[in-house]
């Protein structure tokens, strides 16, 4: 517990002015580790979040790649993720545009991040030649950065050709 990489944060925004909260996200922003947030501040999850899962009522984690957005829309539909997939559907209102591009914008960060996450991972894999155990733990994680990479570019692409006329 020297150095943990998780941190569990439940309402970490209740009852900060705003400058505590910009500097609480710009730290969490550059943290390296893992964060667990539950909050009801959307623009603090949306700006410190990579990833969002929900809870709509089956006591099961949804995965969320839309994020808060397509949290709200389940919930007020009440509907299953499949129906809500933009996929294949050409975009009409500029609603739905503006929700487009801030989830292009959403991937691009994660893509971003991934990247840099298998960057220290391979210079981490490097260093751990001769720690059999550590060279397996990172390669296994390495793989998982590099198969989410893959699921977030792949729907930056659907959502960038959504976009398209």
């Amino acid at each position: 517990m020297g150095s943990p990489n998780v941190l569990l944060l439940d309402e970490p925004t209740n009852d900060f002015d705003i400058e505590t909260l910009t500097e609480l996200e710009d730290l969490l922003d550059s943290y390296g580790g893992t964060l667990l947030v539950i909050s009801h501040d959307r623009y603090f999850l949306e700006r410190v979040c990579d990833r969002f899962v929900g809870l709509l009522g089956d006591k099961k984690l949804l995965d969320l790649p839309r994020g808060v957005d397509q949290y709200l829309e389940l919930r007020a539909q009440g509907l299953s993720p499949v129906a809500v997939s933009s996929e294949g559907k050409q975009v009409s209102s500029a609603a739905e545009q503006r929700q487009i591009k801030k989830d292009i914008a959403r991937l691009e960060r994660q893509v971003s991040k991934a990247k840099e996450k298998i960057t220290q991972l391979v210079s981490n894999l490097e260093s751990a030649t001769f720690e059999p155990e550590k060279l397996a733990s990172i390669s296994s994680e390495l793989e998982q950065v590099r198969q989410e990479l893959n699921t977030r570019e792949e729907e930056w692409l659907e959502a960038t050709l959504a976009l398209e006329p």
